[in-house]
Protein backbone atom coordinates (compact mmCIF):
# COMPACT_ATOMS: atom_id res chain seq x y z
CA UNK A 1 0.00 0.00 0.00
CA UNK A 2 1.46 3.57 -0.96
CA UNK A 3 1.76 6.65 1.36
CA UNK A 4 -1.10 7.86 -0.42
CA UNK A 5 -3.53 4.87 -0.22
CA UNK A 6 -2.61 5.08 3.18
CA UNK A 7 -3.97 8.26 3.62
CA UNK A 8 -7.15 7.29 1.84
CA UNK A 9 -7.95 4.90 4.50
CA UNK A 10 -10.53 5.65 7.53
CA UNK A 11 -9.30 6.59 10.47
CA UNK A 12 -11.35 3.67 12.50
CA UNK A 13 -9.31 3.74 15.95
CA UNK A 14 -7.97 6.00 18.38
CA UNK A 15 -4.31 5.21 18.16
CA UNK A 16 -2.34 5.59 15.16
CA UNK A 17 0.74 4.39 14.73
CA UNK A 18 2.99 5.60 11.69
CA UNK A 19 5.30 3.37 10.40
CA UNK A 20 8.38 3.31 7.54
CA UNK A 21 7.37 1.17 4.58
CA UNK A 22 4.87 -1.67 4.27
CA UNK A 23 7.44 -4.36 5.73
CA UNK A 24 7.18 -2.75 8.83
CA UNK A 25 3.15 -1.87 8.61
CA UNK A 26 2.41 -5.78 7.86
CA UNK A 27 5.05 -6.85 10.95
CA UNK A 28 3.15 -3.75 13.27
CA UNK A 29 0.00 -5.13 12.50
CA UNK A 30 0.67 -8.78 13.45
CA UNK A 31 2.14 -7.40 16.48
CA UNK A 32 -0.52 -4.90 17.41
CA UNK A 33 -3.28 -8.12 16.85
CA UNK A 34 -1.32 -10.24 19.33
CA UNK A 35 -1.83 -7.51 21.61
CA UNK A 36 -5.48 -7.66 21.28
CA UNK A 37 -5.47 -4.29 20.04
CA UNK A 38 -6.85 -4.16 16.61
CA UNK A 39 -9.78 -2.00 18.06
CA UNK A 40 -7.85 0.87 19.33
CA UNK A 41 -4.49 1.01 17.08
CA UNK A 42 -4.28 1.27 13.59
CA UNK A 43 -0.93 0.88 11.92
CA UNK A 44 -0.17 3.01 8.35
CA UNK A 45 2.33 2.93 5.93
CA UNK A 46 4.04 7.08 5.83
CA UNK A 47 6.84 5.76 2.56
CA UNK A 48 10.23 6.19 3.31
CA UNK A 49 12.04 8.81 6.10
CA UNK A 50 11.61 11.64 3.53
CA UNK A 51 7.58 11.35 3.20
CA UNK A 52 7.19 11.97 6.88
CA UNK A 53 6.51 15.67 6.96
CA UNK A 54 4.52 15.83 4.03
CA UNK A 55 2.22 13.18 5.03
CA UNK A 56 1.58 14.35 8.65
CA UNK A 57 0.48 17.69 7.14
CA UNK A 58 -1.93 15.84 5.12
CA UNK A 59 -3.09 13.52 7.98
CA UNK A 60 -2.82 15.76 11.05
CA UNK A 61 -5.71 17.96 9.07
CA UNK A 62 -8.01 15.45 8.41
CA UNK A 63 -11.16 16.00 10.08
CA UNK A 64 -11.35 12.64 11.29
CA UNK A 65 -8.20 12.82 12.62
CA UNK A 66 -8.83 15.87 15.00
CA UNK A 67 -11.97 14.25 16.10
CA UNK A 68 -10.83 10.68 16.93
CA UNK A 69 -7.58 10.33 17.44
CA UNK A 70 -6.44 9.95 20.90
CA UNK A 71 -2.73 8.51 20.48
CA UNK A 72 0.06 9.03 18.02
CA UNK A 73 2.99 6.80 17.34
CA UNK A 74 5.68 6.98 14.93
CA UNK A 75 8.30 4.52 14.36
CA UNK A 76 11.11 4.53 12.10
CA UNK A 77 15.11 2.90 11.92
CA UNK A 78 18.03 4.42 13.19
CA UNK A 79 20.29 2.42 10.59
CA UNK A 80 23.92 3.64 10.33
CA UNK A 81 23.10 6.38 12.24
CA UNK A 82 22.95 7.18 16.18
CA UNK A 83 19.05 6.70 17.35
CA UNK A 84 19.18 10.53 18.52
CA UNK A 85 19.76 11.59 14.87
CA UNK A 86 16.44 9.49 13.50
CA UNK A 87 14.75 10.91 16.24
CA UNK A 88 15.56 14.65 15.82
CA UNK A 89 14.44 14.38 12.09
CA UNK A 90 10.75 12.75 13.41
CA UNK A 91 10.71 15.42 16.09
CA UNK A 92 11.01 18.24 13.59
CA UNK A 93 8.10 16.84 11.03
CA UNK A 94 6.14 16.52 14.36
CA UNK A 95 7.02 20.21 15.13
CA UNK A 96 6.02 21.42 11.40
CA UNK A 97 2.84 20.29 11.71
CA UNK A 98 2.26 21.69 15.35
CA UNK A 99 2.45 18.47 17.01
CA UNK A 100 4.57 18.64 20.33
CA UNK A 101 7.18 15.72 20.20
CA UNK A 102 8.24 13.55 23.28
CA UNK A 103 11.07 14.35 25.21
CA UNK A 104 12.99 11.06 24.35
CA UNK A 105 13.08 7.95 22.48
CA UNK A 106 10.71 5.50 23.34
CA UNK A 107 8.54 7.49 25.69
CA UNK A 108 5.06 8.72 25.28
CA UNK A 109 4.24 12.06 26.31
CA UNK A 110 1.16 11.98 28.14
CA UNK A 111 -1.02 15.38 27.37
CA UNK A 112 -4.69 15.49 25.48
CA UNK A 113 -2.93 13.90 22.31
CA UNK A 114 -0.26 11.18 23.33
CA UNK A 115 2.63 11.06 20.79
CA UNK A 116 5.73 8.81 21.06
CA UNK A 117 8.65 8.19 18.77
CA UNK A 118 10.24 4.70 18.80
CA UNK A 119 13.52 4.82 17.21
CA UNK A 120 14.62 1.07 16.16
CA UNK A 121 15.88 -1.51 17.20
CA UNK A 122 15.77 -0.25 20.58
CA UNK A 123 16.24 4.02 20.73
CA UNK A 124 19.77 3.70 21.15
CA UNK A 125 21.51 1.25 19.08
CA UNK A 126 22.18 1.54 15.52
CA UNK A 127 20.39 -0.46 13.34
CA UNK A 128 16.59 -1.38 11.74
CA UNK A 129 13.38 -3.52 12.04
CA UNK A 130 15.34 -6.56 11.08
CA UNK A 131 18.14 -6.00 14.16
CA UNK A 132 15.51 -6.37 16.89
CA UNK A 133 14.40 -9.62 14.63
CA UNK A 134 17.70 -10.91 15.26
CA UNK A 135 18.30 -10.29 18.32
CA UNK A 136 15.71 -12.62 18.73
CA UNK A 137 16.91 -15.38 16.88
CA UNK A 138 20.05 -14.78 18.65
CA UNK A 139 18.07 -15.71 22.29
CA UNK A 140 15.52 -18.13 20.67
CA UNK A 141 17.28 -19.90 18.08
CA UNK A 142 20.90 -19.50 19.00
CA UNK A 143 22.08 -23.10 17.09
CA UNK A 144 20.76 -22.18 13.61
CA UNK A 145 22.31 -18.17 13.73
CA UNK A 146 26.06 -19.86 14.64
CA UNK A 147 25.10 -21.73 11.39
CA UNK A 148 24.23 -19.07 9.75
CA UNK A 149 27.04 -16.76 11.46
CA UNK A 150 29.77 -18.89 10.26
CA UNK A 151 28.08 -18.71 6.57
CA UNK A 152 28.57 -14.89 6.74
CA UNK A 153 32.32 -16.04 7.79
CA UNK A 154 32.76 -18.01 4.66
CA UNK A 155 31.24 -15.33 2.20
CA UNK A 156 33.56 -12.55 3.77
CA UNK A 157 36.96 -14.99 3.54
CA UNK A 158 39.58 -14.02 1.55
CA UNK A 159 38.39 -16.24 -1.57
CA UNK A 160 35.26 -15.35 -1.92
CA UNK A 161 35.47 -11.78 -0.45
CA UNK A 162 31.03 -10.72 0.04
CA UNK A 163 30.38 -8.28 2.22
CA UNK A 164 26.90 -7.16 2.32
CA UNK A 165 26.10 -3.88 3.70
CA UNK A 166 23.16 -4.82 5.69
CA UNK A 167 24.41 -7.75 7.50
CA UNK A 168 21.37 -7.85 10.30
CA UNK A 169 19.11 -8.14 7.41
CA UNK A 170 21.25 -10.28 5.38
CA UNK A 171 21.25 -12.92 8.24
CA UNK A 172 17.54 -12.24 9.57
CA UNK A 173 16.95 -13.21 5.56
CA UNK A 174 19.08 -16.15 5.94
CA UNK A 175 17.12 -17.28 8.61
CA UNK A 176 13.79 -17.28 7.48
CA UNK A 177 15.10 -18.45 3.87
CA UNK A 178 16.35 -21.64 5.86
CA UNK A 179 12.71 -21.98 7.42
CA UNK A 180 11.28 -22.45 4.13
CA UNK A 181 10.05 -18.31 3.97
CA UNK A 182 11.62 -17.48 0.33
CA UNK A 183 9.69 -14.05 0.54
CA UNK A 184 12.29 -13.39 3.60
CA UNK A 185 10.62 -10.16 4.61
CA UNK A 186 9.94 -9.99 8.45
CA UNK A 187 6.77 -8.49 7.95
CA UNK A 188 5.91 -11.59 6.03
CA UNK A 189 7.39 -13.94 8.65
CA UNK A 190 4.99 -12.23 11.18
CA UNK A 191 2.23 -13.26 9.23
CA UNK A 192 3.82 -16.91 9.58
CA UNK A 193 3.80 -16.38 13.43
CA UNK A 194 7.48 -16.70 13.32
CA UNK A 195 7.88 -14.23 15.92
CA UNK A 196 7.09 -14.78 19.78
CA UNK A 197 5.37 -11.57 20.58
CA UNK A 198 5.52 -12.28 24.30
CA UNK A 199 9.58 -12.56 24.09
CA UNK A 200 11.36 -10.12 26.00
CA UNK A 201 13.71 -8.82 22.92
CA UNK A 202 9.76 -7.21 21.97
CA UNK A 203 8.84 -6.26 25.42
CA UNK A 204 10.35 -1.98 24.95
CA UNK A 205 7.86 -1.86 21.63
CA UNK A 206 4.98 -3.88 23.38
CA UNK A 207 5.12 -0.91 26.18
CA UNK A 208 5.58 1.68 23.56
CA UNK A 209 2.10 0.58 21.79
CA UNK A 210 0.67 0.53 25.39
CA UNK A 211 1.70 3.90 26.35
CA UNK A 212 -0.25 5.29 23.61
CA UNK A 213 -3.45 4.33 25.23
CA UNK A 214 -4.78 6.61 27.85
CA UNK A 215 -5.20 3.71 30.47
CA UNK A 216 -1.54 2.41 29.47
CA UNK A 217 -2.98 -1.22 28.23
Amino acid sequence: MSAKESLERQISTPIQVLVEGRTPEIFFREMVEHLGSKDRIQVRDYGDIDNLTAYLKTFANLEDFQKKVTGLGVIRDAEDKPADAAFRSVCQSLKAVGIEPPAKPGEVRQQSLRVGVFILPNCQDLGMLETICLWFVAQAHSKELACIDRYFECLGSGDVGVFPNKVDKAKTWAFLSARGLFDPQVGRAAQAKVWDWDHGVFEPLRNFLNALSPNGQ
